[in-house]
């Protein structure tokens, strides 16, 4: 009698962007937005329409979604500098499956900053073990899965850590790896940086070809490694795109299908109002008298950048099919937070907590447990994505994981609606970034300034783009009093649920 055939495990690939926020994406309804290649794999699976991440800024929210915990758990506030190499990652988890696990592009846990100035180093750096003394963490142990946060294979590349990009180039096209600058995000002869008054002014198109972009770097470096690995047994690989993240400069070739007069304008220009705490206000970059093109160049600029993503995610999902194992493969897609836009008067991101900046585009794609079409409407976070994967592999969730495993939920198109979400942002003694706790619903929310001694609530029914705070006003006593409570019980909720508790009673 022949045994049954053992079930092929199924390939996983994380898709990150870098500071995309949701509406501009074509399966996010957006009707400029070019990305066919994202919308195919969306509309696939399940998109969820209302995910929010657990920091408004990259590092917290990347190690959160690494780690499936609250930033205050796996200590990574919003600008940390590390995160500690012990916490169990999903990479990690798999590595132990039996997976081989590879990272191409963005993991931003470790920092950037101190590599560069501190150990005069160009290329990103994922070993935590050279940060951990300076960092107070002293010799820690951990078995050989936790080396590299679980990656086993990494081909870095980060905003200003290029690492081996420009060897890829110099081997393609030595007179543009020649002009291309050591360091990333800097001005170099190739980039036509046009504005040199107001801000932003890094905007502008690059000589730099779709082929040789690093976004295209980092999908090929994946194509390559699922090309000679997948045969040998399943491949788990994050594959993070640094797009859209400014500096705002796209390929030329690709900024040519964005005419200005056809970019929207920011809704509005300024924040309304609204008395934001002053310190914040002071720590604010002056965006007041950005010129209206400026502003429509950025956007344009912007919808290139995502373009550019696209294309590349394109390849990569080329190269699987390619071999067969589309349908054998879970796709995953979120970005770390969002960007301003000009929206409000801001740009980039920061502890301005507007739907711009905290709500992300997310979907799960996976035809064999996943039916196709699906939009998820209730409020999820993005540490929910990491429980859920584990729950699509039939993974027991680690035990210090804080997500919600939305699998069951999926399979039967019954989907998770949390009470609110809750998003934070920490600050370190240097930064940009002031302290910030928000607890969110469909219909209010509330912003916590701790240091600042200040607070805001916003009735998202009567005010959806928060122009009027509210937290005042004796005829919303009720709900304040409410999302207070809801909020000291969020936080408690978020006590590091390791070691386990053994009770003395």
């Amino acid at each position: 009698m022949n045994k049954p055939a053992t079930p092929k495990k199924p390939h996983v690939v994380w898709i990150m962007c870098d500071q995309l926020r949701s509406d501009k994406l074509g399966f996010m309804g957006d009707s400029i937005a070019r990305t066919p290649n994202l919308d195919r794999l969306a509309n696939r699976g399940v998109v969820f329409e209302k995910m929010y991440p657990q920091c408004s800024v990259c590092m917290g929210s990347r190690a959160s979604i690494l780690t499936g915990r609250y930033l205050r758990t796996c200590g990574m506030s919003g600008g940390s500098p590390l995160l500690d190499p012990r916490e169990i990652t999903w990479p990690t988890v798999l590595q132990e499956a039996g997976y081989q696990t590879g990272l191409f592009g963005k993991l931003h846990v470790t920092p950037q900053q101190y590599t560069l100035k501190e150990l005069d180093r160009f290329d990103a750096i994922t070993d935590a073990t050279v940060f951990l003394e300076p960092a107070g963490i002293g010799r820690a142990q951990f078995p050989p899965s936790h080396h590299n946060y679980g990656f086993q294979h990494q081909v870095p590349y980060e905003d200003i850590l290029p690492s081996g990009y420009k060897d890829w180039v110099a081997k393609r096209d030595p007179k543009l790896a020649a002009i291309l600058p050591q360091k990333g995000m800097q001005s170099w002869e190739g980039w036509n940086q046009r504005y040199t008054e107001h801000q932003p002014g890094d905007i502008g198109p690059t000589v730099t070809p779709v082929e040789l972009h690093p976004s295209m770097y980092i999908a090929n470096s994946a194509s390559e490694y699922f090309q000679s690995h997948h045969k040998q047994g399943p491949c788990a690989m994050q594959v993070s795109f640094v797009d859209p993240h400014h500096p705002f400069d796209p390929p030329a070739e690709l900024l040519a299908n964005y005419p200005l007069d056809q970019m929207p304008l920011p809704r509005h220009t300024d924040t309304g109002d609204v008395q934001w705490p002053q310190r914040l206000l002071d720590n604010t970059t002056d965006y007041k008298l950005t010129p209206e093109e400026q502003t429509r160049d950025g956007i344009a600029c912007y919808y290139a950048m995502i373009e550019m993503a696209d294309l590349a995610v394109g390849e990569l999902v080329k190269t699987i099919e390619e071999a067969g194992e589309l349908d054998n493969t879970i796709f995953l897609f979120v970005a770390d937070h969002g960007e301003y836009l000009g929206d409000y008067g801001l740009w980039r991101k920061g502890s301005y907590h507007y739907d711009c900046v905290m709500h992300v585009p997310a979907f799960i794609s996976y035809p064999h447990a996943v039916p196709a079409g699906q939009r998820s409407e209730g409020l999820t976070e993005a540490l929910d994505m990491t429980a859920t994967l584990f729950g699509l592999l039939d993974i027991d969730l680690p035990a210090g994981i804080q997500g919600t495993d939305m699998t069951q939920g999926l399979k039967n198109k019954e989907h998770l609606d949390r009470p609110w979400i809750y998003t934070e942002l920490h600050t370190t003694p240097w930064g940009p970034f002031l302290c910030i706790q928000t607890l969110r619903t469909h219909t209010a929310q509330l912003d916590v300034y701790p240091e600042d001694e200040q607070s805001l609530l916003f009735d998202l029914e009567a005010d959806p783009d928060q122009r009027r705070d509210v937290y005042n006003d004796p005829a919303y006593q009720s709900l304040r009093d409410q999302m207070q409570r809801n909020m000291f019980k969020e936080l408690s909720r978020q006590t590091d649920p390791l070691p386990k508790p053994l009770s003395q009673f």
